[in-house]
């Protein structure tokens, strides 16, 4: 028994009832799932006049026809029951020449149904659910298992290419901070070597001596020795946290450097201004010492040029003591101060000796009269020739001679 199948839609059970090979089937539209009221009116005019029934009607329904993966049957064949075969019912058939319905002669004790247990009979026979065959499509379902396949295996490597690339990239960045690890430890012995000669320095020689002991604390700073090593075969998670340590230690290593740089810097400052401090104080002194030299030199050189060359450039000293704060001229303007003294010096020096020498020529001009003098004087005469008459008639005594005046030394000690 030719009968429509229930799970056709609108669509295609429209397109079903297009062919006219299918009007036989025209009573079950009535109580199709998918029919609708037009559909219904068109059913009844084909099966009272189907030669002006026309075309089914379209569905009404805005929504597209389905789209199935696998194609249905829209006609099932159902082998009658055995005791429905046996039985001889009539059949009204659908006369295709003429369009009416033919009645098929009733068997004996049969008797003919009417419309309305006919529907009835079709209602209960559509909603027994009905085993469709379909065409199982394997050569699709190989493809499709094929692409997951390859989609599974390609995923697969895809998660091994990352892991394979987290892992490289891990070791690398380790290999890095060992390297970066080597080359800070170089900048710190290169740090401390240059820190050496000031920290040699003593308190006297810097203005502020905490520097020196700040310097001192940062040197006896000990790097921390990492024992950790970047081994392949370790985990990508275990050589990140390896390049984490050995970073955090160089990190710790810069930081020290840095601050020795500055304390460095710091005490190298204050050194200078100390150095400022004692050339300022010895360019002072010198300029008091050359101002007295100043005053003592009155009267006392040959070319009183020299003398005020020497004024000039204790007048410029103070100057340059007021005015500038540099190390180089400091020790430049006492330099300066220095060389004039000393030509001062050596003017009073000439003078000096000049006067040495006159008084040397002077006494040589004296000399000569004196022994013209001596030489005209009378010897005494000796008392073995002459008898004075002290030594004839009284008595003669000797007088002791004064004692000479002890001298004594220019200072005690």
């Amino acid at each position: 028994m030719r009968r429509i199948n229930p799970k056709l839609d609108p669509c295609e059970l429209s397109d079903l009832m297009s062919d006219s090979a299918n009007w036989d089937l025209l009573m079950q539209i009535r109580n199709h799932p998918s029919t609708w009221p037009e559909l219904d009116q068109w059913a009844a005019h084909a099966i009272a006049d189907p030669e002006t029934a026309g075309a089914p009607p379209e569905p009404l329904t805005d929504g597209k026809p389905k789209h199935r993966l696998l194609p249905i049957t829209p006609i099932i064949d159902d082998e009658l029951p055995r005791d429905a075969r046996n039985n001889s019912t009539p059949v009204s058939k659908l006369d295709k020449q003429k369009g009416t319905t033919i009645d098929t002669p009733m068997g004996v004790g049969e008797h003919a149904k009417d419309d309305v247990s006919l529907a009835e009979d079709s209602s209960a026979d559509s909603t027994d659910e009905v085993a469709v065959h379909r065409h199982i499509p394997f050569t699709h379902i190989a493809g499709i298992m094929l692409v997951l396949v390859i989609a599974a295996g390609s995923a697969a490597g895809l998660v091994m290419a990352k892991k394979n690339y987290d892992h490289q990239a891990a070791l690398t960045s380790c290999n890095h901070a060992i390297k970066q690890s080597d080359i800070v430890r170089i900048e710190w012995n290169k740090a401390l070597k240059q820190a050496e000669p000031y920290a040699k320095l003593q308190d006297k020689d810097v203005r502020d001596p905490k520097s020196l002991e700040l310097l001192g604390k940062i040197m006896q700073y000990q790097p921390s020795i990492s024992t950790e090593n970047c081994n392949p075969s370790l985990t990508a998670d275990r050589l990140d946290r390896t390049r984490a340590e050995i970073g955090r230690a160089n990190n710790q290593l810069r930081t020290q450097i840095r601050n020795l740089h500055d304390t460095v810097d710091t005490v190298k400052a204050s050194q200078e201004q100390q150095q400022i401090d004692n050339a300022q104080n010895a360019l002072s002194q010198t300029i008091e010492d050359a101002d007295r030299f100043y005053k003592e030199s009155a009267n006392k050189v040959r070319d009183n040029d020299t003398r005020a060359l020497l004024n000039g450039r204790i007048a410029h000293a103070r100057l340059m003591m007021r005015d500038h704060q540099n190390l180089d001229v400091y020790n430049r303007t006492i330099q300066d101060l220095n060389e004039v003294m000393q030509i001062v010096r050596d003017s009073m020096t000439t003078v000096e000796n000049e006067e040495i020498s006159e008084a040397g020529r002077s006494d040589s001009f004296t000399q000569p009269g004196l022994d013209s003098q001596s030489s005209n004087r009378q010897p005494a005469p000796s008392s073995e020739g002459l008898s004075s008459p002290a030594t004839q008639g009284n008595p003669t005594w000797d007088v002791p001679r004064q004692p000479a005046i002890p001298s004594f030394p220019d200072r005690l000690g």
